[in-house]
């Protein structure tokens, strides 16, 4: 998978887990210190975000890594 499609699917599998917790890109930032643009554009795969921060998403949804890298 390159990076674009990687970016691409990280980012649909966190909108998508947003969705079924029904809370807004304003709720997750804002208990992951983040800005919600920067959460708008990690889920619309426009920002490589680092590790560290793709671990804070994970344990927000309380999710394995591997559940957001896979293509559903």
């Amino acid at each position: 998978m390159d990076e674009k499609n990687l970016l691409r699917v990280f980012g649909f599998n966190l909108k998508i887990e947003r969705l079924k917790r029904k809370v807004s890109q304003e709720t997750v930032a804002e208990a992951l210190d983040f800005s919600s643009v920067y959460v708008s554009n990690v889920e619309s795969g426009k920002h490589n975000i680092s590790l560290v921060n793709a671990l804070k998403f994970c344990e927000y949804y309380e999710m394995p890594l591997e559940n957001l890298l896979l293509e559903k």
